[in-house]
């Protein structure tokens, strides 16, 4: 079962009932999102201890994906690790047999993290807010978008990532459940499919992000999805 969601309001699992929001307040938050990730990734990297950290809270995003990934990409093809960060997605990628993985991250000292777990065939600087990517049309086999759509604007990233993937290829993302709700992701991902960016392969229902964060804790989880282009070039 796919878990997309539909509605425009639509029950929290803690009970209350979420409305869409002005679109005006969302990108604001969205922009505010977007500085404070910058700043706080590069100085909690400064710290020496961010793998570590997110290993403590309990997160198994990266596994997560690395897993369902396999169930779709031969572990010959050549895959995106979009905001890589520190490396751990590449790390889960490498342990299942994937040996040609790039990564892109627009923090520099994460990348230099990246480096050093010996995962990645090659690393760039890339500011993933400034589009279009630095790729050619259907140069990865698969992209690997693990715990950052967060910081970005849903359909605009995910149409671009969907660019720089093959025709039969997939994009691998996810999101928390809590934004999903309070951006009408489920929407945007059906344009998407509709517009015929790309077609739905598969979605979890929601799962637990960082379980052991004193923030977070069970009340915010995580879905992961899997889309794939269809045969033929995606439109743009």
């Amino acid at each position: 079962m796919d878990g997309d969601w539909t509605d425009h309001v639509t029950e929290d699992p803690r009970g209350s009932r979420h409305h869409r929001r002005d679109p005006r307040d969302l990108g604001q938050d969205l922009q505010d999102r977007q500085r404070r990730g910058r700043t706080r990734y590069d100085t909690f990297a400064e710290t020496g201890s961010f793998d570590e950290t997110f290993e403590q809270w309990g997160y198994v995003g990266p596994q997560t994906a690395a897993a369902i990934m396999l169930n779709y990409v031969p572990t010959d093809g050549r895959v995106l690790d979009a905001a890589c960060g520190s490396g751990l997605t590449g790390v889960a990628l490498a342990r299942l047999g994937y040996a040609v993985v790039e990564g892109i991250d627009i923090s520099a000292r994460l990348l230099e993290i990246a480096e050093t777990t010996g995962a990645y065939r090659r690393l760039r600087r890339v500011d993933m807010q400034s589009l279009p990517l630095p790729f050619d049309d259907d140069s990865f086999d698969a992209v690997s978008f693990i715990g950052a759509l967060t910081y970005f604007e849903t359909a605009d990233i995910l149409r671009e990532l969907s660019r720089v993937v093959r025709s039969g290829g997939h994009v691998v993302f996810s999101q928390r459940d809590d934004l999903m709700r309070e951006r009408d992701c489920g929407a945007q991902l059906r344009a998407l499919e509709d517009s015929g960016v790309w077609h739905r392969v598969y979605g979890t229902e929601p799962m637990p992000y960082l379980p052991r964060h004193p923030e977070y804790g069970t009340d915010i989880e995580a879905q992961y999805f899997v889309r794939s282009c269809p045969t033929g070039r995606c439109p743009r």
